[in-house]
């Protein structure tokens, strides 16, 4: 039985939404790590906050021995697609040797479930076929893809080597509420807040890009669900949503959801983009029985809710 977890990155976006999750249960001591106080919302009554890094490996140690951590989220993550092609050598300094840091630790201190958020928008690659399966070739064509994909292979040495029980999570493109609209990653938040302000809004390519896109709510379900699941365990699995959209189709949903127009503005394609992404959630609804259940002009809905009472 599981009772105290560290959730690395959980003032993030997701990492936010995740130990929210976990408190509200009620049966979790919960410890984060992270380098960045909380952007939006409060921290939970009774949940540990750390600030510091994983670069840090004596103080990754200290905090898994002395708050006798069992279970690891793996969530931090420092760089975006883009700013990771920017400087490959320091995106693997800042994420790959952290993550090996907190594996050391884990296997050290015998933690009893490592559960890691990989990338199923880019450890595959450009997939030959879709809906695309773990078992898909897995080719990334971006720096962030073969970071996280590289983490992925440190994750099951460790789960060899060092008896580290592990679950590997590929989402697709989560999104919803305490998604930050200024950063350059995140096409859902950044288009809602941008149509709420009537700003245009920028779109790589013709609009053609399509994902699966899927609310955060979802997400945080089945990474809670894997705690007490042993299925789960040693186990790699998909998460994303039941339809893929193309960003043009995107708009036209935020548009329906807002009442709004929005004025598009085309520039040239990134080849660092994939085209076309849709996963299979087949494992996900095996293992955990789990699939989304929120509908893209719901979430966009919710999202934009949130977003009118956004500080700036």
């Amino acid at each position: 039985m599981i009772s105290n977890i560290l959730v690395t990155g959980g003032n993030g976006f997701i990492g936010s939404h995740l130990v929210n999750k976990l408190a509200s249960l009620r049966k979790y001591r919960i410890v984060i790590l992270d380098a960045f106080p909380r952007l939006f919302g409060v921290l939970p009554e009774g949940v540990k906050y750390f600030q510091g890094n994983l670069s840090n490996a004596d103080l990754v140690r200290k905090i898994l021995q002395d708050e006798a951590i069992e279970a690891v989220y793996h969530l931090a993550w420092s760089t975006i697609h883009e700013t990771a092609l920017q400087n490959p050598a320091a995106d693997i300094e800042n994420n790959l040797i952290p993550s090996i840091n907190l594996l050391e630790a884990s296997a050290y201190t015998g933690v009893k479930h490592f559960i890691y958020l990989s990338s199923g928008g880019t450890v595959y690659g450009q997939p030959k076929h879709l809906p695309v399966h773990e078992t898909a070739p897995l080719h990334p064509i971006n720096a962030y893809g073969v970071t996280k994909l590289t983490v992925e292979h440190y994750v099951r040495m460790f789960s060899h080597l060092r008896n580290l029980p592990y679950t590997i999570f590929r989402p697709s493109v989560p999104y919803g509420p305490y998604q930050n609209p200024h950063r350059r990653q995140g096409a859902v938040a950044v288009f809602i807040y941008r149509a709420l302000h009537h700003q245009p809004i920028t779109i790589w390519g013709d609009g053609s890009v399509t994902r699966d896109y899927f609310y955060i709510d979802d997400l945080t379900n089945a990474l809670v669900s894997s705690l007490s699941e042993p299925k789960s365990l040693n186990q790699v699995i998909n998460l994303g949503g039941q339809v893929a959209y193309n960003l043009n189709e995107l708009v036209q949903q935020i548009e329906e959801a807002l009442k709004t127009k929005i004025t598009i503005q085309y520039e040239p394609s990134r080849n660092f983009d994939v085209p076309h992404l849709q996963l299979d959630i087949s494992a996900a609804k095996r293992i955990l029985n789990w699939e989304p259940v929120t509908g893209l002009l719901q979430g966009i809905q919710q999202t934009s809710e949130w977003m009118k009472t956004m500080k700036e």
